[in-house]
C-alpha cells in the first residue's frame, strides 16, 4: 500500500493562514495535517503526494504505548485516508482505554453514520488486504510449528525460480508436479491459506462439511440458487438510504431503473446488507430452519418444503459483482440412498415424488406454447414491487397472475456469447445446457431420472414461493438417484468453491516471488525464520492474484462471511490420533516396505 493521495487545496478544507490560529485551533491542525510538508502548505495544499510503503501494522513507543506514528511514520489509515481521517485521530489501533480488534474497528467504520467508510472503495479493499496479510502470517506461523513442515525445512531453502518455471511447464500440460520440494511447497501453500477469508483453499473445505452432513443425514434433497435482484429491489434502496415507503408502495414514485444502479453501485455495503437480509429471511421464513451459531443450536418448524433438517450453502459473486446463493437441502425424513433406489421402485412412491415436483418445481409458464410466452409482456425492472399481499381480495388470481409476470420476465434463458455460450469443438454450445428437455407433465422414473413439466426449452426450473416473495432469478432441481445427480455432492462442491486463478498460472506467479525472495533473504541463516517469510510470501503472492467485487469484501469485513450453514462442525485432526494409535498398536502400522 503506498501513501497515493489525491492533493487538496487549502481553501477546499476551510484553512486559509496557518499562522492565523489559536493554540488550540493549532494542535487540531497539526492531527489533520499529519501528512503534510512545509512545502506544500505554502503552495497552497494540504496533502502531500507520495510513493513509499506504508508499514500497515501498529505503531508503539518505546514504552509499548500504541500511537498515531506522527508524520513522519503515520498510521497506515491516517496516512493513507487523511480525507476520512480528517482530524488525525480516530484510526484503528490507537491508545485505548479498552483494546478494540482490528477488525471490530472496521465493523464500526462501516456502520458510520455518515457512510463515508463504506463508501470508500480504496479504504474498503485496503483493509481487506491488511486482514488477509494478517491471517497468513498467524497461519504461518502455526504451520511452521507442525512436524510435517519441519521435514521439508532444508528442501525449501534449496528451491530455485528455475524449479518452478519447470512446474509451471506442468501445470500448463495439466500434469502432477514431478519435483517433491514443488509439491511440498503447495501443500504447505494450500493449509496456510485454507484459514485464509476469501482465499480459494478456504472456500473449498465446504467440500468435507457436505460429506460429513451425508455420512450423517444422508444424501442431500434439493439444489437451489437465488440470485437477489440488488440493483432492482425497493429494500436493497431503503438500506442505501432511499425514501421510499415500503408499507405504502407505489411503483410510479420510486427513483427510475438508472438511479436506483447508481445508488447500489456507490453503496456496496447496502447490497452486501439486503443480500444477505434476503438469504437469511428466505431461510427461516420460507423453509423454516433457522440456525444459532453461537450456541450451535437448530431449530425447525413446517415450511415451503415440509421440514428441512439441514442446508449448506455459498455466496459468489457474479461477473459483473453482484452475490448470488448456492444451497444443498437436506429434507427431513428423506430416505436414504438405497433405501430410495428400493422406493423407487414402486409406482406409488413415484406418483408422490411427481405430486412434490409439481407443487415445488416449475417450468411451465400458465400452459403457454414457445410461440405464446415469446409473444408475452416482459417486464423491465420487475423486482421494483412488493410481493402480493395475501390479504387482499382475489389473493390467488392475483398470486397466480403475478408469478406468471414473474416468470416471463426473469426465468426465460436467452443465450448469448457474453452470458453462456462457450466454443466447444468449434460449435457454441450453452454452459447451462439449454435448450432444457421438453415434458409435458411431471414425472421421474423408476431409475430415479426426473423432470418437471415444459413446453418451452429455454423456462428455467423455479420454486413458485421463493419466485414471488423474492423476485428474482432462481433455480432449483430435486436430488435422486437419477444419472444427472450421481456426482452432484462433488460438482456443487466444486462449483461453490469457485476457483479465482483459472486464468493464472500458479507455479509461474510463484517463480518471480522465489526469485525476489531469494534476493531478500540471502543473507538470513535462521532457516525456519526464512522458510516462514517464504510461505508468507508465496501466500500473499496468490492472493493479490484473485478478483473480489466489493459487496464480497463488505461481506468478510462485517462478517457475514462467503457461506451459510445450518450445523456447527469441529474439525477433527486425526494425524495425532492415528499416530497414538499406532504407539498404542503397532501391529496397525503398515509396513510399506
Amino acid at each position: 500500500m503506498t501513501l497515493g493521495a489525491e492533493v487538496i487545496p487549502l481553501q477546499s478544507l476551510g484553512v486559509v493562514d496557518v499562522g492565523a490560529t489559536d493554540v488550540a485551533d493549532r494542535d487540531i491542525l497539526a492531527n489533520a495535517l499529519a501528512n503534510v510538508s512545509t512545502a506544500d502548505i505554502k503552495k497552497g495544499y494540504a496533502i502531500r503526494r507520495g510513493s513509499q510503503f506504508v508499514n500497515e501494522y501498529p505503531r508503539t513507543d518505546s514504552s509499548g504505548k500504541r500511537t498515531d506514528g506522527g508524520p513522519d511514520n503515520p498510521n497506515h489509515l491516517l496516512g493513507a485516508f487523511p480525507c476520512l481521517f480528517p482530524y488525525g485521530k480516530g484510526a484503528v489501533e490507537l491508545d485505548r482505554a479498552i483494546n478494540v480488534p482490528y477488525s471490530d474497528h472496521v465493523r464500526r467504520d462501516l456502520q458510520y453514520w455518515d457512510k463515508r467508510f463504506r463508501k470508500d472503495f480504496h479504504y474498503i479493499f485496503q483493509v481487506f488486504g491488511v486482514l488477509q496479510k494478517r491471517l497468513v502470517c498467524t497461519s504461518a506461523a502455526l504451520q511452521i510449528k507442525r512436524k510435517d513442515f519441519w521435514k521439508h525445512e532444508m528442501a525449501l531453502k534449496s528451491l530455485t525460480p528455475t524449479d518452478l518455471v519447470k512446474a509451471a511447464g506442468e501445470e500448463n500440460r495439466r500434469v502432477p508436479f514431478t519435483n517433491p520440494v514443488v509439491r511440498a511447497l503447495r501443500k504447505h501453500i494450500t493449509s496456510v491459506r485454507s484459514k485464509v477469508m476469501g482465499t480459494d483453499e478456504s472456500r473449498v473445505n465446504i467440500r468435507s462439511k457436505i460429506w460429513s452432513m451425508v455420512a450423517d443425514i444422508g444424501p442431500p434433497s434439493l439444489w437451489i440458487t437465488v440470485n437477489p435482484s440488488d440493483v432492482g429491489d425497493p429494500i436493497a434502496q431503503v438500506l442505501a438510504g432511499v425514501d421510499i415507503d415500503l408499507d405504502n408502495f407505489r411503483r410510479n414514485l420510486g427513483p427510475d431503473a438508472t438511479s436506483r444502479s447508481n445508488t447500489v453501485a456507490a453503496d456496496p455495503f447496502a447490497a452486501a446488507k439486503f443480500f444477505h437480509f434476503v438469504i437469511d429471511t428466505m431461510l427461516e421464513v420460507l423453509f423454516g430452519i433457522s440456525a444459532d451459531s453461537r450456541r450451535g443450536s437448530v431449530h425447525r418448524r413446517p415450511g415451503i418444503f415440509g421440514h428441512v433438517a439441514a442446508y449448506i450453502g455459498t455466496v459468489e459473486a457474479q461477473g459483473r459483482g453482484t452475490l448470488h446463493f448456492h444451497t444443498v437441502v437436506w429434507l427431513k425424513g428423506a430416505p436414504t440412498a438405497s433405501r430410495m433406489k428400493e422406493l423407487l421402485a414402486k409406482e406409488s412412491f413415484r406418483r408422490k415424488v411427481a405430486e412434490f415436483i409439481q407443487s415445488n418445481i416449475r417450468s411451465d409458464i400458465g400452459g403457454a406454447s414457445a410461440r405464446q410466452i415469446k409473444e408475452m409482456t416482459s417486464q423491465d425492472s420487475v423486482s421494483f414491487a412488493r410481493p402480493v399481499d395475501p390479504r387482499g381480495a382475489n389473493y390467488a388470481v392475483r398470486s397466480r397472475e403475478s408469478e406468471m409476470l414473474l416468470a416471463r420476465s426473469v426465468q426465460v434463458h436467452k443465450c448469448s456469447t457474453d452470458t453462456c455460450l462457450r466454443t466447444v469443438k468449434g460449435q457454441l454450445v450453452c454452459k447451462r445446457n439449454a435448450p432444457f428437455d421438453l415434458a409435458t407433465e411431471d414425472w421421474i422414473d423408476e431409475h430415479g431420472s426426473w423432470g418437471s413439466k415444459r413446453l418451452y426449452g429455454y423456462v428455467n426450473a423455479w420454486s413458485p414461493p421463493i419466485l414471488q416473495t423474492v423476485r428474482c432469478n432462481g433455480d432449483i432441481k430435486l436430488i435422486t438417484n437419477g444419472a444427472e445427480t450421481k456426482n452432484m455432492g462433488f460438482y456443487i462442491s466444486n462449483y461453490v468453491a469457485k476457483k479465482q486463478r483459472e486464468s493464472s498460472n500458479t507455479s509461474a506467479l510463484l517463480a518471480k516471488r522465489v526469485a525476489f525472495h531469494r534476493v531478500q533473504e540471502r543473507y538470513n541463516v535462521d532457516i525456519c525464520r526464512r522458510n516462514k517469510r517464504l510461505i508468507q510470501r508465496c501466500a500473499n503472492t496468490l492472493s493479490r492474484e484473485q478478483t473480489f467485487s466489493s459487496p464480497e469484501v463488505i461481506s468478510y469485513l462485517m462478517g457475514y462471511g462467503d457461506r451459510k450453514i445450518s450445523h456447527h462442525f469441529v474439525t477433527l485432526y486425526t494425524g495425532d490420533l492415528y499416530s497414538a494409535l499406532g504407539k498404542a498398536f503397532p501391529f496397525l502400522v503398515c509396513d510399506n516396505r
